[in-house]
């Protein structure tokens, strides 16, 4: 598939050295450690919302959100 879409990203120094070092290990270029990081990452995140970990999450957050209010009332 081509790849025709350029996104930008910024990193901070620490990051990016963290990054570096990864790609020296493997002899990659950073753009393709970041790119199979990033995909790999967002596998991940499809089959959390698969298994319904999105909505459990945003409950939980309501939850917390709705204790964080009532004990700032107190």
């Amino acid at each position: 598939m081509k790849r025709d879409i350029k996104f930008e990203i910024r990193f901070n120094k620490e990051e990016m050295e963290r990054i570096e070092k990864i790609a020296n290990k493997l002899k990659m270029p950073k753009s393709q450690i970041i790119r199979n990081l990033t995909l790999g990452g967002l596998e991940d995140a499809e089959l959390l919302e698969k298994l319904g970990f999105f909505e459990i999450a945003k409950l939980l957050k309501k939850i917390k959100d709705k204790a964080l209010q009532n004990g700032q009332q107190s």
